[in-house]
């Protein structure tokens, strides 16, 4: 019988090499994620759907030489459809939407890996912000403080790992929400290159291309070893994808070249960080150093905000996936049925001309160039993941019912090192080395190039063993 205890320090990898030594049945394994969310979850709430039932027999069924065997996993409310389960987009209107009868492409490798779906995280509504408290759930919690938001808009992932309820869980990137929840909860969070990871969804490559799906997770290596099990191309992909010789995993632990890794507490709009953050930067840029890499001073090329630009295909896709469900129901949305900046959204995006939205394409183009060139002698980019801690829960709610404009330029304001790097398409990783003054993390935000996946994560897991965040956990969930 697994403990608590032992089912608390173990990632993904430890539980299933569990169930693929016999020592353990997946099913045992899953009845302790069961009692750790019926545990926990109340406290957070993020975790928003569950079918214990289903899970349970997937488990039984569960071919344990899969790598992830018998892992409980918790799947984001967006970009995916899971058998059994609604998608809602944590909004309202999509709340009574039928029940799925098939998986996405992903769902499927997620399953061809072993791993056991227990149920879907919160998220704000269709993932438009660095809070995560939608209308339709209510507010999850950071589980290092209870007063404070886990950041979104994979909150929900992002607490249900770091309080101990899985090891691992979905998470998507159009803008940050991978790496800023990482930051604020303390796990490690990990944005694939653009195109590395194919969702399967009907509308193709998300947001325009801006979107990545991967993970949160306790682990470098669980991370590395969910990719190695869904990398790879969507039937009827136009985009070319090589899967690397090595697997992901399998890299992890061979030695690293030293690096030229530029370092900069700014984001291309100027802004920089906290006091605090700053000097943790500067912690980090003494460890790289002190493990054999260069670090110096980078600067941004001129006029790389992503901002304005990179709104308009969030925008436009979010209306076309609401007005898709508007046919299906044969009614438009009323008053009550999208939260004010998914409605503002909707009704903006509908003025988005095909014109704009060519010179958008445009824009992003001229970004990707400026920004290639800009690190041609760089290994890697180091900044700060956030600009400042976890806010408080209801800030970003608050501003938003009342004015929209403010509502972003205050979520800008948090998190505005991160977008860029989704116009890029680079990877990027929130890694979690350092605690704050009042016991908060504090993720260190590195950037590698477009397919130096591989890299990034070597980078990661050295940093893993020379500073360990394993042990690490909020103190009222340790």
């Amino acid at each position: 019988m697994l403990s608590t205890d032992e089912y608390r320090s173990m990632d993904a990898i430890d539980l299933a090499d569990l169930v693929k030594s016999g020592k353990i049945r997946a099913t045992e394994i899953l009845e302790c994620a069961i009692r750790e969310m019926d545990s926990i979850n109340p406290h957070l709430n993020a975790v928003v759907m569950r079918n214990d039932e289903q899970a349970r027999t997937d488990a039984q069924s569960i071919n344990t030489s899969l790598p992830l065997a018998g892992v409980p996993f918790l799947a984001k409310d967006i970009n995916i459809d899971i058998e059994h389960y609604r998608t809602t987009h944590a909004c309202r209107f999509f709340a009574d939407s039928a029940v799925k009868k098939t998986d996405s492409t992903l769902v499927k490798r997620w399953r061809e890996a072993g791993l056991v779906i227990t149920g879907r995280t919160n998220t704000p509504e269709f993932a438009t912000d660095f809070g995560c408290e939608p209308e339709l759930y209510g507010p999850t919690l950071n589980p290092w403080d209870l007063r404070l938001t886990p950041s979104g808009s994979s909150g929900g992932a992002a607490a249900a790992v770091a309080s101990g309820m899985v090891p691992i869980a979905h998470a998507t990137d159009s803008g940050g929400s991978i790496r800023a929840p990482a930051s604020c909860c303390g796990v490690f969070g990990f944005k694939p290159s653009s195109g590395l990871v194919a969702t399967g969804s009907p509308l193709g490559h998300l947001v325009g291309g801006l979107n990545s799906d991967h993970a949160v997770t306790r682990s470098v290596r669980d991370s590395a070893a969910l990719l190695d099990a869904t990398a790879g191309n969507d039937v009827g992909n136009s985009m070319v994808y090589t899967k690397p010789s090595a697997s992901f995993l399998s890299t992890l632990d061979k030695p690293i070249a030293p690096m030229r890794i530029g370092i900069t507490a700014f984001s291309p709009s100027g802004l920089t960080a906290t006091s605090e953050i700053c000097s943790k930067l500067q912690e980090t840029a003494k460890l790289l150093e002190s493990l054999g890499h260069e670090v110096f001073e980078w600067a941004w090329p001129d006029n790389t905000d992503p901002c304005d630009v990179a709104s308009v295909f969030w925008m436009a896709e979010l209306s076309a996936v609401v007005d898709q469900h508007a046919q299906a129901l044969g009614r438009q949305p009323i008053e009550g049925d999208l939260g004010p900046v998914v409605y503002e959204t909707w009704k903006k995006a509908k003025e988005i001309s095909s014109v704009e939205m060519v010179n958008a394409r445009v824009k992003l183009r001229e970004l990707q160039v400026a920004m290639a060139v800009a690190q041609q002698d760089v290994d890697m980019l180091l900044t700060p993941v956030v600009a400042e801690a976890p806010l408080p829960t209801g800030v970003l709610t608050e501003l938003v019912n009342n004015d929209v404009d403010a509502w972003m330029e205050r979520a800008w304001r948090f998190a505005p090192f991160l977008e860029i790097f989704n116009v890029t398409g680079q990877p990027a990783m929130s890694v979690p080395l350092h605690i704050d003054q009042v016991g908060l993390p504090v993720g260190m935000h590195f950037v590698a190039s477009v397919g130096n996946d591989a890299g990034l994560l070597q980078l990661a897991r050295q940093l893993e063993l020379a500073a360990p965040w394993k042990n690490r956990v909020p103190p009222k969930f340790n």
